[in-house]
Protein backbone atom coordinates (compact mmCIF):
# COMPACT_ATOMS: atom_id res chain seq x y z
CA UNK A 1 0.00 0.00 0.00
CA UNK A 2 1.14 3.70 -0.77
CA UNK A 3 2.24 6.04 1.86
CA UNK A 4 -0.94 8.18 0.27
CA UNK A 5 -3.56 4.73 0.03
CA UNK A 6 -6.36 5.10 2.46
CA UNK A 7 -5.94 1.83 4.18
CA UNK A 8 -8.92 -0.90 3.75
CA UNK A 9 -9.51 -1.35 7.35
CA UNK A 10 -11.14 2.46 7.48
CA UNK A 11 -13.25 1.55 4.14
CA UNK A 12 -14.35 -1.95 5.58
CA UNK A 13 -14.75 -1.53 9.02
CA UNK A 14 -17.11 0.90 9.33
CA UNK A 15 -18.73 0.61 12.54
CA UNK A 16 -15.94 0.39 14.49
CA UNK A 17 -15.47 2.62 17.90
CA UNK A 18 -14.36 6.22 16.27
CA UNK A 19 -12.18 6.52 19.87
CA UNK A 20 -10.09 3.79 18.32
CA UNK A 21 -9.01 5.39 15.06
CA UNK A 22 -6.33 2.63 12.57
CA UNK A 23 -3.15 4.04 11.87
CA UNK A 24 -2.42 3.58 7.98
CA UNK A 25 0.13 1.50 7.48
CA UNK A 26 3.47 2.58 5.42
CA UNK A 27 4.71 0.93 2.51
CA UNK A 28 7.67 -0.28 4.39
CA UNK A 29 5.80 -1.55 7.18
CA UNK A 30 3.04 -3.62 4.99
CA UNK A 31 5.86 -5.24 3.26
CA UNK A 32 7.63 -6.30 6.83
CA UNK A 33 4.33 -7.30 7.82
CA UNK A 34 4.02 -9.65 4.92
CA UNK A 35 7.42 -10.73 4.97
CA UNK A 36 7.08 -11.78 8.65
CA UNK A 37 3.52 -13.53 8.33
CA UNK A 38 5.24 -15.59 5.55
CA UNK A 39 8.47 -16.48 7.63
CA UNK A 40 5.92 -17.31 10.79
CA UNK A 41 4.27 -19.66 8.37
CA UNK A 42 7.34 -21.96 7.41
CA UNK A 43 8.47 -21.63 11.12
CA UNK A 44 6.40 -24.61 11.37
CA UNK A 45 9.14 -25.84 14.69
CA UNK A 46 9.11 -22.66 16.17
CA UNK A 47 5.59 -21.73 18.74
CA UNK A 48 5.09 -19.11 16.96
CA UNK A 49 4.57 -20.57 13.71
CA UNK A 50 2.57 -23.83 15.29
CA UNK A 51 0.08 -21.60 16.66
CA UNK A 52 -0.09 -19.44 13.14
CA UNK A 53 -0.40 -22.84 11.35
CA UNK A 54 -2.96 -24.39 13.39
CA UNK A 55 -5.12 -21.21 13.36
CA UNK A 56 -4.74 -20.62 9.80
CA UNK A 57 -5.64 -23.58 7.50
CA UNK A 58 -7.18 -22.44 4.86
CA UNK A 59 -6.48 -18.82 5.57
CA UNK A 60 -4.53 -15.89 3.43
CA UNK A 61 -1.05 -16.61 2.41
CA UNK A 62 0.32 -12.94 3.66
CA UNK A 63 -0.97 -9.69 5.99
CA UNK A 64 -2.14 -7.94 2.55
CA UNK A 65 -4.60 -10.92 2.01
CA UNK A 66 -5.68 -11.25 5.54
CA UNK A 67 -6.53 -7.63 5.13
CA UNK A 68 -8.83 -8.17 2.41
CA UNK A 69 -10.39 -11.25 3.61
CA UNK A 70 -11.54 -9.08 6.51
CA UNK A 71 -12.56 -6.25 4.56
CA UNK A 72 -14.65 -9.03 2.39
CA UNK A 73 -16.36 -10.53 5.44
CA UNK A 74 -17.69 -7.37 6.90
CA UNK A 75 -19.30 -6.21 3.15
CA UNK A 76 -20.91 -9.72 3.86
CA UNK A 77 -22.14 -8.82 7.21
CA UNK A 78 -25.17 -7.57 6.91
CA UNK A 79 -26.61 -11.06 6.75
CA UNK A 80 -25.35 -11.24 10.42
CA UNK A 81 -26.78 -7.89 11.08
CA UNK A 82 -30.06 -9.11 9.98
CA UNK A 83 -30.36 -12.49 11.53
CA UNK A 84 -30.92 -12.43 15.28
CA UNK A 85 -30.39 -15.80 16.49
CA UNK A 86 -26.36 -14.62 15.07
CA UNK A 87 -26.01 -11.31 16.31
CA UNK A 88 -25.23 -11.39 19.35
CA UNK A 89 -22.09 -13.89 18.38
CA UNK A 90 -21.15 -11.52 15.49
CA UNK A 91 -21.31 -8.45 17.56
CA UNK A 92 -18.48 -10.22 19.89
CA UNK A 93 -16.58 -11.35 17.26
CA UNK A 94 -16.17 -7.69 15.67
CA UNK A 95 -15.00 -6.91 18.64
CA UNK A 96 -12.77 -9.53 19.11
CA UNK A 97 -11.23 -8.25 15.94
CA UNK A 98 -11.38 -4.47 16.37
CA UNK A 99 -8.96 -5.89 19.38
CA UNK A 100 -7.01 -8.08 17.37
CA UNK A 101 -6.19 -5.59 14.65
CA UNK A 102 -5.12 -3.09 17.08
CA UNK A 103 -2.85 -5.24 18.94
CA UNK A 104 -1.38 -6.46 15.48
CA UNK A 105 -1.03 -2.96 14.00
CA UNK A 106 0.76 -1.91 17.14
CA UNK A 107 3.52 -4.77 16.41
CA UNK A 108 3.86 -3.75 12.81
CA UNK A 109 4.08 -0.13 13.42
CA UNK A 110 6.78 -1.32 16.90
CA UNK A 111 8.12 -4.03 14.08
CA UNK A 112 8.09 -6.23 17.51
CA UNK A 113 8.83 -10.07 16.29
CA UNK A 114 7.47 -10.76 19.25
CA UNK A 115 4.02 -9.68 19.49
CA UNK A 116 3.34 -10.42 15.64
CA UNK A 117 3.12 -14.33 15.65
CA UNK A 118 0.27 -13.52 18.63
CA UNK A 119 -1.83 -10.97 17.18
CA UNK A 120 -1.48 -12.44 13.81
CA UNK A 121 -3.01 -15.61 15.25
CA UNK A 122 -5.30 -13.94 17.17
CA UNK A 123 -6.98 -12.12 14.21
CA UNK A 124 -7.02 -15.27 11.91
CA UNK A 125 -9.05 -16.70 14.82
CA UNK A 126 -11.37 -13.64 14.68
CA UNK A 127 -11.60 -14.26 10.64
CA UNK A 128 -12.12 -18.18 10.58
CA UNK A 129 -15.00 -17.35 13.44
CA UNK A 130 -16.78 -14.77 11.81
CA UNK A 131 -16.55 -16.71 7.84
CA UNK A 132 -18.01 -19.84 9.79
CA UNK A 133 -21.26 -17.44 11.10
CA UNK A 134 -21.53 -16.44 7.62
CA UNK A 135 -21.23 -19.41 6.56
CA UNK A 136 -23.73 -20.94 8.99
CA UNK A 137 -25.94 -17.75 7.88
CA UNK A 138 -25.73 -18.86 4.03
CA UNK A 139 -26.33 -22.20 4.84
CA UNK A 140 -30.05 -20.65 6.55
CA UNK A 141 -30.74 -18.41 3.61
CA UNK A 142 -30.36 -21.28 1.39
CA UNK A 143 -32.98 -23.41 3.22
CA UNK A 144 -35.21 -20.93 3.87
CA UNK A 145 -35.03 -20.08 0.01
CA UNK A 146 -36.06 -23.38 -0.88
CA UNK A 147 -38.77 -23.27 1.48
CA UNK A 148 -40.52 -20.31 -0.12
CA UNK A 149 -39.80 -21.77 -3.33
CA UNK A 150 -42.18 -24.80 -2.17
CA UNK A 151 -44.68 -22.67 -0.99
CA UNK A 152 -44.61 -20.62 -4.36
CA UNK A 153 -44.94 -23.90 -6.19
CA UNK A 154 -47.27 -25.07 -4.40
CA UNK A 155 -49.35 -21.56 -4.87
CA UNK A 156 -49.52 -22.21 -8.31
CA UNK A 157 -50.46 -25.45 -8.10
CA UNK A 158 -53.82 -23.85 -6.60
CA UNK A 159 -54.23 -20.63 -8.70
CA UNK A 160 -54.01 -23.22 -11.90
CA UNK A 161 -56.98 -24.43 -10.30
CA UNK A 162 -58.91 -21.25 -10.44
CA UNK A 163 -61.45 -21.99 -13.93
CA UNK A 164 -62.53 -24.72 -11.62
CA UNK A 165 -63.99 -21.96 -8.88
CA UNK A 166 -64.97 -19.96 -11.25
CA UNK A 167 -67.49 -22.38 -12.92
CA UNK A 168 -68.80 -23.33 -9.55
CA UNK A 169 -69.35 -19.71 -9.14
CA UNK A 170 -72.08 -19.80 -11.28
CA UNK A 171 -74.15 -23.01 -9.71
CA UNK A 172 -75.55 -20.99 -6.22
CA UNK A 173 -74.37 -17.46 -3.90
CA UNK A 174 -72.56 -19.66 -1.97
CA UNK A 175 -70.04 -21.11 -4.45
CA UNK A 176 -70.00 -16.78 -5.57
CA UNK A 177 -68.72 -16.15 -2.62
CA UNK A 178 -66.01 -19.37 -2.29
CA UNK A 179 -64.75 -17.80 -5.59
CA UNK A 180 -64.47 -14.32 -3.98
CA UNK A 181 -62.64 -16.27 -0.79
CA UNK A 182 -60.46 -17.78 -3.00
CA UNK A 183 -59.47 -15.23 -4.78
CA UNK A 184 -58.33 -13.55 -1.93
CA UNK A 185 -56.73 -16.08 -0.37
CA UNK A 186 -54.45 -16.39 -3.32
CA UNK A 187 -53.75 -12.49 -3.30
CA UNK A 188 -52.44 -13.03 -0.06
CA UNK A 189 -50.48 -15.96 -0.25
CA UNK A 190 -48.94 -13.79 -3.45
CA UNK A 191 -47.89 -10.87 -1.39
CA UNK A 192 -46.25 -12.52 1.65
CA UNK A 193 -44.57 -14.80 -0.94
CA UNK A 194 -43.51 -11.50 -2.70
CA UNK A 195 -42.14 -10.06 0.78
CA UNK A 196 -40.41 -13.35 1.09
CA UNK A 197 -38.55 -13.52 -1.97
CA UNK A 198 -37.98 -9.98 -1.35
CA UNK A 199 -36.36 -10.38 1.96
CA UNK A 200 -34.02 -12.43 0.65
CA UNK A 201 -33.11 -11.02 -2.37
CA UNK A 202 -31.92 -8.38 0.77
CA UNK A 203 -30.32 -10.95 2.53
CA UNK A 204 -32.33 -10.46 5.54
CA UNK A 205 -33.31 -13.85 7.59
CA UNK A 206 -35.54 -12.30 10.20
CA UNK A 207 -37.75 -10.83 7.60
CA UNK A 208 -37.15 -14.01 5.60
CA UNK A 209 -38.46 -15.61 8.30
CA UNK A 210 -41.73 -13.14 9.42
CA UNK A 211 -42.99 -13.41 5.65
CA UNK A 212 -42.81 -17.23 5.88
CA UNK A 213 -44.94 -17.48 8.91
CA UNK A 214 -47.66 -15.08 7.18
CA UNK A 215 -47.08 -16.77 4.06
CA UNK A 216 -47.77 -20.01 5.66
CA UNK A 217 -50.98 -18.77 7.69
CA UNK A 218 -52.40 -17.35 4.41
CA UNK A 219 -51.44 -20.88 2.72
CA UNK A 220 -53.13 -22.40 5.29
CA UNK A 221 -56.59 -20.70 4.42
CA UNK A 222 -55.93 -21.18 0.44
CA UNK A 223 -55.77 -24.92 1.25
CA UNK A 224 -58.87 -25.07 3.43
CA UNK A 225 -60.45 -23.08 -0.16
CA UNK A 226 -58.45 -26.13 -2.26
CA UNK A 227 -60.05 -29.09 -0.03
CA UNK A 228 -63.73 -27.82 -0.43
CA UNK A 229 -63.54 -27.78 -3.63
CA UNK A 230 -62.65 -31.29 -3.91
CA UNK A 231 -64.84 -32.17 -2.14
CA UNK A 232 -67.60 -30.72 -4.14
CA UNK A 233 -65.82 -32.35 -7.02
CA UNK A 234 -66.52 -35.78 -5.23
CA UNK A 235 -70.16 -34.93 -4.32
CA UNK A 236 -71.99 -34.24 -7.35
CA UNK A 237 -75.26 -35.04 -7.00
CA UNK A 238 -77.10 -37.43 -9.47
CA UNK A 239 -79.18 -35.98 -12.16
CA UNK A 240 -82.67 -36.42 -11.90
CA UNK A 241 -84.47 -38.68 -13.75
CA UNK A 242 -88.24 -37.22 -15.38
CA UNK A 243 -91.04 -38.89 -17.73
CA UNK A 244 -90.71 -37.26 -21.36
CA UNK A 245 -94.93 -36.52 -20.98
CA UNK A 246 -94.41 -35.05 -17.49
CA UNK A 247 -91.54 -32.93 -18.26
CA UNK A 248 -93.58 -31.64 -21.57
CA UNK A 249 -96.51 -30.95 -19.76
CA UNK A 250 -94.64 -29.03 -17.06
CA UNK A 251 -92.93 -26.92 -19.82
CA UNK A 252 -96.27 -26.16 -21.65
CA UNK A 253 -97.41 -24.97 -18.02
CA UNK A 254 -94.40 -23.10 -17.01
CA UNK A 255 -94.76 -21.06 -20.21
CA UNK A 256 -98.40 -19.88 -20.41
CA UNK A 257 -98.15 -18.70 -16.82
CA UNK A 258 -94.90 -17.61 -16.60
CA UNK A 259 -93.68 -16.58 -20.23
CA UNK A 260 -91.35 -13.70 -18.71
CA UNK A 261 -89.61 -15.78 -17.28
CA UNK A 262 -88.12 -17.31 -20.90
CA UNK A 263 -86.72 -14.24 -21.87
CA UNK A 264 -84.52 -13.11 -23.55
CA UNK A 265 -85.76 -16.34 -26.08
CA UNK A 266 -82.64 -17.43 -27.40
CA UNK A 267 -81.74 -20.99 -27.77
CA UNK A 268 -78.92 -21.45 -24.64
CA UNK A 269 -81.41 -19.76 -22.29
CA UNK A 270 -84.11 -22.00 -23.59
CA UNK A 271 -82.01 -24.84 -23.03
CA UNK A 272 -80.97 -24.22 -19.47
CA UNK A 273 -85.12 -23.13 -18.67
CA UNK A 274 -85.73 -27.26 -19.46
CA UNK A 275 -83.32 -27.95 -17.59
CA UNK A 276 -84.15 -25.91 -14.57
CA UNK A 277 -87.68 -27.11 -14.72
CA UNK A 278 -85.97 -30.63 -15.06
CA UNK A 279 -84.67 -30.20 -11.61
CA UNK A 280 -80.81 -30.64 -12.74
CA UNK A 281 -79.91 -27.39 -13.59
CA UNK A 282 -79.74 -24.36 -10.89
CA UNK A 283 -81.69 -21.19 -11.44
CA UNK A 284 -78.65 -19.07 -10.68
CA UNK A 285 -76.52 -20.42 -13.29
CA UNK A 286 -79.04 -19.38 -16.00
CA UNK A 287 -79.51 -15.63 -14.72
CA UNK A 288 -76.17 -15.40 -13.96
CA UNK A 289 -75.47 -16.25 -17.33
CA UNK A 290 -78.31 -14.00 -18.89
CA UNK A 291 -76.40 -11.67 -17.43
CA UNK A 292 -72.93 -11.77 -18.88
CA UNK A 293 -71.44 -9.91 -21.64
CA UNK A 294 -72.02 -11.24 -25.22
CA UNK A 295 -69.23 -12.86 -26.93
CA UNK A 296 -70.01 -14.42 -30.85
CA UNK A 297 -73.80 -14.39 -29.28
CA UNK A 298 -72.80 -16.15 -26.33
CA UNK A 299 -72.31 -15.31 -22.55
CA UNK A 300 -68.41 -14.87 -22.01
CA UNK A 301 -67.42 -17.81 -20.47
CA UNK A 302 -69.93 -20.10 -21.38
CA UNK A 303 -67.76 -22.60 -24.00
CA UNK A 304 -65.20 -22.48 -20.66
CA UNK A 305 -68.00 -23.99 -18.43
CA UNK A 306 -69.71 -25.97 -20.72
CA UNK A 307 -66.14 -27.45 -21.88
CA UNK A 308 -66.60 -27.05 -25.31
CA UNK A 309 -63.33 -27.07 -27.02
CA UNK A 310 -61.89 -28.40 -30.33
CA UNK A 311 -60.48 -31.72 -28.15
CA UNK A 312 -64.07 -32.33 -26.67
CA UNK A 313 -66.37 -32.13 -29.86
CA UNK A 314 -67.63 -35.30 -31.47
CA UNK A 315 -69.24 -35.75 -34.88
CA UNK A 316 -70.53 -39.23 -34.70
CA UNK A 317 -74.37 -39.02 -32.48
CA UNK A 318 -74.45 -42.25 -30.57
CA UNK A 319 -77.94 -41.34 -28.21
CA UNK A 320 -76.71 -44.89 -26.22
CA UNK A 321 -73.60 -43.00 -25.01
CA UNK A 322 -75.67 -40.51 -23.26
CA UNK A 323 -75.90 -41.25 -19.76
CA UNK A 324 -77.54 -38.27 -18.31
CA UNK A 325 -79.50 -35.35 -19.28
CA UNK A 326 -77.54 -32.11 -19.78
CA UNK A 327 -77.48 -29.09 -22.01
CA UNK A 328 -76.11 -29.88 -25.60
CA UNK A 329 -74.00 -27.47 -27.92
CA UNK A 330 -73.22 -27.31 -31.42
CA UNK A 331 -70.41 -25.64 -33.08
CA UNK A 332 -69.94 -24.59 -36.24
CA UNK A 333 -67.56 -26.35 -37.99
CA UNK A 334 -66.35 -23.34 -40.38
CA UNK A 335 -65.88 -20.81 -37.70
CA UNK A 336 -65.52 -23.08 -34.52
CA UNK A 337 -67.85 -21.18 -32.79
CA UNK A 338 -71.29 -22.02 -30.76
CA UNK A 339 -73.79 -21.55 -32.81
CA UNK A 340 -77.11 -23.44 -31.69
CA UNK A 341 -77.67 -24.88 -28.30
CA UNK A 342 -80.44 -27.82 -27.03
CA UNK A 343 -81.29 -29.47 -24.00
CA UNK A 344 -80.99 -33.40 -23.88
CA UNK A 345 -83.30 -35.45 -21.58
CA UNK A 346 -82.23 -38.67 -20.57
CA UNK A 347 -85.82 -39.93 -19.00
CA UNK A 348 -86.78 -42.56 -16.60
CA UNK A 349 -87.27 -45.49 -19.17
CA UNK A 350 -83.64 -44.17 -20.47
CA UNK A 351 -84.99 -42.94 -23.72
CA UNK A 352 -82.92 -39.69 -25.24
CA UNK A 353 -85.32 -36.20 -25.65
CA UNK A 354 -84.04 -33.35 -27.15
CA UNK A 355 -85.55 -29.72 -26.60
CA UNK A 356 -84.51 -26.76 -28.21
CA UNK A 357 -85.84 -23.47 -29.84
CA UNK A 358 -84.96 -20.97 -32.64
CA UNK A 359 -83.23 -23.58 -35.39
CA UNK A 360 -85.47 -23.85 -38.17
CA UNK A 361 -82.88 -26.22 -40.78
CA UNK A 362 -82.51 -28.57 -37.55
CA UNK A 363 -86.75 -28.50 -37.32
CA UNK A 364 -87.33 -29.44 -40.91
CA UNK A 365 -84.16 -32.22 -40.13
CA UNK A 366 -85.40 -34.05 -37.40
CA UNK A 367 -89.31 -33.57 -38.19
CA UNK A 368 -90.91 -36.79 -40.19
CA UNK A 369 -92.59 -36.46 -43.29
CA UNK A 370 -96.29 -35.31 -42.53
CA UNK A 371 -95.44 -34.76 -38.53
CA UNK A 372 -96.75 -32.03 -37.17
CA UNK A 373 -94.13 -30.01 -35.17
CA UNK A 374 -94.11 -31.24 -31.20
CA UNK A 375 -94.20 -27.94 -29.44
CA UNK A 376 -94.25 -27.94 -25.25
CA UNK A 377 -94.51 -24.35 -24.42
CA UNK A 378 -91.45 -22.43 -26.27
CA UNK A 379 -89.26 -25.12 -27.34
CA UNK A 380 -89.67 -28.11 -29.74
CA UNK A 381 -89.01 -32.16 -28.67
CA UNK A 382 -87.93 -35.03 -30.40
CA UNK A 383 -86.75 -38.15 -29.49
CA UNK A 384 -83.17 -39.09 -30.21
CA UNK A 385 -83.24 -42.77 -29.01
CA UNK A 386 -85.70 -43.25 -32.29
CA UNK A 387 -83.05 -44.84 -35.21
CA UNK A 388 -85.01 -43.09 -37.88
CA UNK A 389 -84.56 -39.39 -35.92
CA UNK A 390 -81.28 -40.12 -34.93
CA UNK A 391 -80.23 -40.61 -38.26
CA UNK A 392 -82.30 -37.24 -39.86
CA UNK A 393 -80.22 -35.81 -36.60
CA UNK A 394 -76.51 -37.24 -38.05
CA UNK A 395 -77.56 -36.30 -41.43
CA UNK A 396 -78.24 -33.14 -40.40
CA UNK A 397 -74.49 -33.04 -38.31
CA UNK A 398 -72.77 -34.01 -41.11
CA UNK A 399 -73.72 -30.63 -43.47
CA UNK A 400 -71.23 -28.67 -40.90
CA UNK A 401 -71.72 -29.12 -36.85
CA UNK A 402 -69.72 -31.16 -34.28
CA UNK A 403 -71.50 -31.46 -30.70
CA UNK A 404 -70.69 -31.26 -27.02
CA UNK A 405 -72.73 -33.28 -24.36
CA UNK A 406 -71.91 -31.20 -21.26
CA UNK A 407 -73.82 -33.83 -18.61
CA UNK A 408 -76.28 -31.91 -15.64
CA UNK A 409 -73.80 -33.23 -13.35
CA UNK A 410 -70.91 -31.27 -14.17
CA UNK A 411 -73.45 -28.17 -13.58
CA UNK A 412 -74.48 -28.48 -10.12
Amino acid sequence: MLDNEVSPWKLSLQDWNETMPLTDLTKEEHQWADDMFKLLHISADGEEGAEIGAASAGTPADFTHLEQSISELNAKSDILRNYKALSSNFKKIEKATQSALKAALAAIHEKNEQAIGSTVSALQKCTSEHAGLINDAERTLTELSDEVKGLREEHKEHTGRKAEFVKRAYFSKANAKKLNKYTSACEDVDKELNQAEASIQARNIDDVNKALKSSTKCLQKLRKEMDWLDSAEASKPESKRMGDEKLQGVLTADYEKKRESWRPQVCYNAAMKVGVIEGNLPEFMRTSLMGETKVNGYPEGYPELMGVTPETVEKEFDYTKVEESGVLNFVDDKTGHISHTAYLQKTDKGSVELYHTNCQTLDMALLAKGQDIPKSGLVTHYELSDPETQGRFQEWLNKGYSFKHTPASDLK
